[in-house]
């Protein structure tokens, strides 16, 4: 029986020491892992490779490898998407300097 499992999600391109790893103990056999990667492979199509690894009683052993065969590049958004990441901000847009009065003219021409 399985206890704990760590599951290595990664994107394309992405080596599997570089993925994202996830815990679970809901996942107690290669059944039941399948079945978890299919679906996360439906709900995220730029899941590439799944793995799950058996590391209950101090071991680490694959208890299941999946590849996506419809996976589908993510298309990378401009800005990254986070917390207190809002939308662009607006440009300003530049004013024309005023124009000088008759006294500062003066004053210019003077040196004063």
């Amino acid at each position: 029986m399985v206890e704990a499992v760590e599951i290595y999600i990664c994107k394309k391109g992405q080596k599997i020491e570089e993925g994202q790893m996830v815990m679970s103990n809901d996942i107690d056999c290669k059944e039941a892992a399948q079945e978890d990667a299919e679906k996360r492979c439906k709900v995220v199509t730029s899941i590439e490779k799944i793995v799950y690894y058996d590391v209950s009683g101090g071991g680490f052993r694959v208890l299941y490898s999946y590849t996506n065969p419809n996976c589908k590049e993510m298309k990378k958004s401009p800005r990254p998407l986070g917390r207190g990441n809002g939308p662009a901000p607006k440009k300003k847009k530049k004013t024309k300097p005023k124009p000088k009065g008759f006294w500062q003219q003066v004053k210019k021409t003077l040196g004063v």
